[in-house]
């Protein structure tokens, strides 16, 4: 049970663009859909600040890779896009800074996203310095990393190699995104070759 809101967080921050279509004409149910990740996100942090208080830390360190490595292809993508509309806002052609509006867009609803996501990591991390697993300055920085995109998760993939725990998997998650942004540049390289 203490995964599933993990798990529902990174599924609300995948499908929140696709849900409303769902609704129809009913805006109350639209809003509360586009709504969803950040609405989640205010969960996890009083499903932390409430019961999270009484989890070992190991439970935290198990519900912080589900939200921060579930959200990966969402950063990547979203990364992606982002830079892609802020790139096409340059141009000088009429209606282009609307890119630019939509790259803001693109930046807020992520960076709200990240926010949702850092209270398993934050409230593992001070656990953790309760317990004397991690010295001040780890732990300042690491949580300080919580809150800058792609810092969060590899300070959470540091932690976790550092305490020993989910290393099969921390691995294989590096090996895949490295692969995934591998793929990615060749194929943008590709299409700037053929253009």
């Amino acid at each position: 049970m203490r995964y599933v809101i993990p798990a529902l967080y990174v599924i609300a921050s995948y499908t929140f663009f696709l849900l409303p279509r769902l609704f129809g004409d009913v805006m109350e149910l639209k809003l509360i859909a586009i709504l969803l990740p950040f609405i989640l996100g205010l969960v996890n942090l009083i499903v932390v600040l409430t019961v999270g208080r009484k989890w070992p830390r190991k439970t935290l360190l198990n519900c912080a890779p589900i939200i921060k490595y579930g959200l990966i292809p969402f950063y990547l993508v979203g990364g992606c896009l982002t830079a892609g509309t802020t790139i096409l806002a340059i141009f000088p052609l009429p209606l282009m800074v609307l890119f630019g509006l939509v790259g803001v867009v693109f930046l807020i609803f992520g960076y709200g996203i990240l926010l949702g996501s850092a209270p398993y990591s934050i409230a593992y991390l001070v656990k953790a310095r309760k317990e004397g697993a991690h010295c001040r300055v780890t732990t300042i920085l690491t949580g300080i990393c919580q809150f800058f995109f792609t810092f969060d998760v590899l300070a959470l993939i540091a932690l976790t190699l550092k305490e020993r725990h989910l290393v099969k998997t921390t691995i294989f998650v590096c090996i895949v995104t490295g692969i995934s942004v591998l793929i990615g540049i060749v194929l943008i390289a590709t299409c700037f070759v053929t253009a």
